[in-house]
């Protein structure tokens, strides 16, 4: 692999751009493909490649450049630092839950919290339901009578 010249591409997009290969030389083969199986994607991505090559160069140089430079690979060790559980915080501890407070004289005992099976209220507490009746009136329909003709005035 070596860097790109832009006046090489130029003359490979001129004769043989819409095959692609000036896309094959600068290293782009999926583009080069379409071009190939498209005649330079119907003319007009080949007309559009005159203004894309000198990015093109610039960009594959640019890559090319930067593998060709030696790297320094560092290995960092990264270790875990164990620490004290948290504070509670500005907050006091929450006390366990504990039963509730006595009621009031004559107040009805309270059921605990998921009690099983729930307390049914006694029987004759709420009337019992009564069947339905249909109201009793003697109405009758009127016969349809029209609106009198519109006179003008």
């Amino acid at each position: 692999m070596s860097r790109k010249d832009v006046c090489v591409t130029y003359i490979l997009w001129l004769f043989f751009g819409l095959l692609g290969v000036h896309r094959f030389y600068l290293n782009r083969p999926c583009s080069g493909v379409l071009y190939l199986f498209t005649f330079g994607c119907f003319f007009i991505g080949w007309l559009i490649d005159i203004c894309l090559i000198p990015g093109m160069v610039e960009d594959y140089n640019a890559k090319y450049d930067s593998m060709s430079k030696t790297t320094t690979v560092t290995q960092v060790v990264v270790q875990p630092v164990y620490q004290s559980p948290p504070s509670p915080g500005p907050y006091p501890p929450q006390q366990p839950y504990s039963a509730p407070p006595p009621q009031p004289y004559g107040a009805p005992p309270q059921q605990p919290y998921g009690a099983y099976p729930p307390q049914q209220q006694p029987y004759g507490a709420y009337p019992p339901p009564q069947p339905y009746a249909p109201p009793q009136d003697n109405y009758q329909p009127q016969p349809y009578a029209p609106p009198p003709p519109y006179t003008p005035q």
